[in-house]
């Protein structure tokens, strides 16, 4: 199985349940609903609306003046299976910018990138 479908179908039976609830009622229940059981996800993800990542703000910085190389390469994972923590290394046209620590990759990279701007 090619990624991860999960959320896919998470999203997929959640539209359902709202299709539903408005097939079987009205518009105001619809909305009710909605509220009552998205609006954390609703306030974050408002919230965030045109807001960049790290790794984007830094991406932008570095090329400002033109192309570069960016990479960021994982150096180590400590820990068991369940409990990793993964130290990657962001680099700019192999200068080192910063290391980063987090319990993904994904984290590491944000860290890494959030330090490098730090340094900028």
């Amino acid at each position: 199985m090619a990624g991860n479908k999960k959320p896919a179908l998470l999203a997929d039976s959640v539209e359902a349940v709202i299709a539903a609830i408005y097939l079987d009622s009205n518009l105001e229940e619809t909305r009710k609903f909605i509220i009552n059981n998205l609006k954390e996800a609703i306030e974050i993800a408002s919230t965030h609306v045109g807001q960049k990542d790290y790794k984007t703000v830094l991406q932008e910085k570095l090329q400002v003046n033109g192309n570069v190389k960016i990479e960021y390469i994982l150096i180590d994972s400590k820990g068991p299976d369940h409990d990793k923590t993964f130290i990657v290394e962001v680099k700019c046209d192999g200068k080192s910018l910063a290391i980063g620590e987090g319990k993904t990759k994904k984290s590491a990279e944000m860290e890494a990138a959030k330090l490098a701007l730090n340094d900028k």
